[in-house]
């Protein structure tokens, strides 16, 4: 009998680390379960930007990219899954969607209490792409722009590469393309082993998004992106970010 698809595989389970300083973590509650994010929080007018992680990564990786927003004024939530590091419940394709929107909500009234109100921007990376793209199209009007890093384009083929199998693409992602019109930031390695470059160019052909770039990362493989991205990535970000918050010329912080 063929394998049904299992997201929990790809899902850590190992307990996070305490939040750095200048960080603390939040559940999000769900219907049958919780979620993980981590949040920095920046100056109360700073853009906000959430991440959608990719599959096998753990909540508290990000810590120092965490650092580097706050060094640019951007206040920054990294979102994990259901059921990630030991929470209850399990994440699925019927789940992932409908919490990144629950979890969205939920983590901007968050930042709401603390004084944090700039517009919202989703980053996304490999699976967190597509859950950003689908939660980016669902919501427009309550998001600034979309930033996605080594995004699936074809969900079918980036399932089977993880040992998965289905018959239907729970990505979507061409369609959802078609939907976005907004500013659109995409990442990609130029080695990436998963994802052709005219395959990720395909991805700018289809959107209607009028502000977009493609940066291409030479010598890059797909997991090094952010890891060997580092400040220039981040700073990247921050000022696409920035700029669409009228805030020209901001210059790094210290905290």
């Amino acid at each position: 009998m063929e394998r049904q698809t299992n997201l929990m595989d790809l899902i850590p389970q190992e307990p996070l680390s305490p939040p750095p300083t200048g960080a603390e973590d939040v559940e999000v509650p769900l219907q049958g379960g919780k979620l993980p994010a981590r949040l920095f929080l920046a100056s109360s007018a700073a853009p906000i930007l959430f991440f959608f992680i990719a599959e096998k990564e753990p909540v508290d990786k990000y810590n120092q990219l965490g650092q580097y927003f706050l060094g640019h004024d951007i206040s920054f939530g990294v979102i994990g899954y259901r059921g990630a590091h030991g929470l209850p419940g399990e994440a699925s394709f019927e789940n992932i969607f409908s919490d990144a929107k629950e979890a969205f909500f939920f983590l901007r009234d968050k930042f709401a209490e603390k004084g944090r109100k700039g517009p919202v921007s989703l980053l996304g990376r490999s699976l967190g792409a597509g859950v950003a793209l689908s939660l980016a199209v669902e919501l427009p009007h309550e998001v600034t722009a979309l930033i996605l890093d080594s995004p699936v384009v074809d969900g079918i083929s980036w399932l089977a590469h993880r040992g998965l199998n289905t018959d239907k693409d729970p990505f979507e992602i061409i369609e959802k393309f078609k939907k976005w019109r907004k500013p659109l930031l995409v990442f990609q390695a130029q080695k990436d082993e998963e994802v052709s470059l005219p395959e990720a160019e395909k991805v700018l052909i289809f959107t209607a998004a009028r502000n977009k770039r493609l940066l291409i990362m030479p010598g890059f493989k797909r997991e090094e992106t952010i890891e060997k991205g580092g400040p220039l990535y981040a700073e990247t970000i921050a000022e696409l970010l920035n700029r669409l918050a009228s805030r020209f010329g901001r210059r790094k912080t210290h905290h």
